[in-house]
């Protein structure tokens, strides 16, 4: 699992210094509406269908997903701004390029983007996405 993230840290950091390929710029990235003003979402690679795919999500500054769950755990690195987890007890960690993050399956977590400019996070599922958020 560590791994894993790790892995994906790597790929983003080799990316700046990439001498052969293609290299994708994440203001180029085919940005679609997460569902929610002010989060956007696209696939890096892989695919939704297998459940192979690598998120990015692009949050604004301020913007709040309120509460929710996973069915799956996922690992998370922020790639540009200052990003914040909420737990259940309302304990606020805020992660920049320094640290990456695991939410582990069912866990309830809000998240926000402290800036100063858009959150850009890169997010790997293991498994299927999915989002629920409670009940009122």
């Amino acid at each position: 699992m560590i791994r894993k993230s790790l892995t994906i840290a790597a790929l983003v950091a080799a990316s700046c210094f990439a001498h052969a390929g293609e290299v994708f710029r994440f203001d180029q990235l085919n940005w679609q509406s997460a569902g929610m003003k002010g989060v956007d979402m696209t696939i890096l690679w892989g695919k939704e269908e297998d459940s192979t795919a690598v998120y990015a999500f692009r949050i604004q500054p301020g913007v709040v997903i309120p509460a929710h769950t996973h069915s799956r755990d996922y690992w998370g690195v922020a790639v540009q701004s200052k990003w914040a987890h909420i737990d259940e007890k309302g304990k606020k960690v805020v992660t920049g390029q320094e640290a990456f993050v695991r939410i582990r399956a069912n866990d309830s977590h809000a998240d926000t983007c402290v800036g100063p400019k858009a959150c850009i996070n890169i997010i790997d599922f293991d498994g299927a996405r999915d989002i629920t958020f409670p009940q009122k």
